[in-house]
């Protein structure tokens, strides 16, 4: 049995430890102020130390995926941040064994999103395609547009920027906003607002006093849910001013 479900190429362990962070974070069925980790009786401990984790490795997705800019140090970064995760996490006794945590309280989408087949309902299913999986796509969000009381955004996935369509196997791109002074202290603190159409999605401050003195931002990010109902791991976050009148 694998020591772990984390991916055994690099560049997918890095987008896979992502996406479960991500999920780990949201909101879990208490409601507002509870957390998926505390679903699946990971400790606080746990999800720190997940996260913390990520937060190694995510600046360096990028350096290497473009092979030219990362270094060696760079690359045993990665490497010995990967090795400790799947030691802690693993299904080795001795471990904190998270993933069996997962398998015994997380849901279908939760087990989908952790790459968990033992012991779970996807032992029945085929592993996912390059085009069916939300792993590797991580959608771009530009605001086109920024009027009083509007903003119209424009998601696109960077593999195909000439293009506005979905890739293959995905059923939504999901855009998700936060909007404050200063930028969110968690994901959490992001809320859905909608789904593009066609790579676009306008978006109002209908709940927001725009008579304020207040400067106020609006950051996002978008993540694609697939065919099977997967989510994906996020892309970068964007901002950008909210404009109170006409200029």
């Amino acid at each position: 049995m694998a020591n772990t479900n984390i991916p055994q190429k690099i560049l997918e362990a890095i987008i896979y430890i992502m996406a479960l962070d991500d999920l780990q974070l949201s909101e879990g069925s208490g409601g507002v102020g509870t957390f998926k980790w505390q679903d699946w009786h990971w400790t606080e401990e746990e999800s720190i130390f997940w996260h913390n984790m990520r937060e190694i490795v995510a600046p360096l997705l990028e350096p290497y995926a473009n092979k030219k800019t990362i270094t060696t140090g760079q690359r045993n970064t990665i490497k010995i941040t990967i090795k400790a995760l799947r030691e802690y996490a693993g299904y080795d006794v001795g471990g904190h064994r998270l993933m069996f945590k997962i398998i015994a309280h997380g849901e279908y989408s939760d087990w989908a999103v952790a790459n968990i087949k033992l012991g779970t309902p996807l032992a029945k299913k085929s592993g996912h395609s390059k085009s069916d999986s939300t792993a590797m796509l991580q959608p771009s969000v530009t605001v086109r547009k920024n009027i009083f009381g509007e903003m119209q955004l424009q998601v696109k996935n960077p593999d195909t920027p000439t293009s506005l369509r979905l890739p293959a196997g995905m059923k939504f791109a999901k855009v998700y906003r936060y909007i404050g002074t200063e930028p969110a202290k968690s994901i959490n603190d992001f809320t859905f607002c909608g789904n593009a159409y066609r790579g676009k999605l306008c978006v109002n401050f209908a709940d927001v006093d725009l008579s304020s003195t207040v400067v106020l931002y609006a950051w996002y990010f978008a993540r694609y849910e697939s065919n099977k109902g997967e989510l994906g791991a996020r892309g970068a976050i964007v901002n950008a001013q909210i404009i109170y009148q006409y200029l």
